[in-house]
């Protein structure tokens, strides 16, 4: 297979030509020598590449929006697209079956572009990796500034529809007391076992708050 379109599209030539094979190997054309190992290697360097990335350009982001950003970023979907994007799918070895099933293909097009980054940094080192994942997946840091205006609530649900879960659900409640009312809320996120609670003089406060909170925890687990 002739490979100088793709390393062209990815902008790094490889040495060992054995690994970028291995980087697109579906298990259903072999059990045993495919891109599962090299995928778990690549997500890991993803994940500190952008980490350190989102660390050292976005200085004003508090610990809850770094880890919703970086989720987002390496997201199964946003590595697909990413790897649709240089055209792996067109180097990609699976069986038939697979390979007919554009729903599938893209599925795993992002597992196949973080074995691609795997097979890149035992070719060659953490700084050359680091150098090919910025380049393809284009950070905007000025589009991150723009969502950090957000409102917790906004965040939240995007952050969930990105992963294609449920949409919170917040129950509020009023009180008074002394004469003084306020409000309190509970948001649950029962596929991440989570639950942010808040209180506010306005039921959208109070609600803002629990997002807040669950966006916390969200980051909290992540660790």
């Amino acid at each position: 297979m002739d490979f100088r379109e793709l390393e062209k599209s990815i902008g790094y030539k490889f040495k060992n030509y054995k690994l970028l094979e291995e980087s697109i190997t579906h298990k259903s054309i072999n059990s045993k020598l495919n891109y599962e190992r090299l995928e778990f290697l690549g997500d890991s360097v993803i994940s500190l590449v952008v980490s350190e990335a989102l660390y050292s350009k976005g200085s004003h982001f508090d610990e809850g929006k770094l880890s919703i950003y970086r989720s987002r970023i390496v997201s199964r979907s946003f590595l697909s697209k990413v790897g649709l994007k240089i055209g792996l799918d067109k180097f990609l070895k699976a069986g038939s079956a697979l390979k007919n099933n554009r729903n599938l293909t893209e599925i795993i097009i992002g597992n196949t572009f973080e074995a691609l980054i795997g097979a890149i940094f035992l070719d060659s080192s953490f700084s050359k990796a680091r150098e090919i994942v910025l380049s393809i997946l284009e950070i905007n840091f000025s589009k991150l500034s723009l969502e950090e205006q957000k409102d917790s609530k906004t965040l939240l649900q995007e952050f969930l529809q990105s992963l294609g879960k449920n949409l919170p659900e917040y129950k509020t409640i009023e009180k008074n007391q002394h004469g003084e009312i306020y409000f309190i809320s509970k948001v649950a996120l029962p596929d991440h076992n989570v639950t942010g609670s808040g209180e506010g003089k306005s039921k959208k406060l109070a609600e803002q708050n629990a997002a807040s909170e669950a966006l916390k925890m969200l980051s909290q687990n992540e660790k």
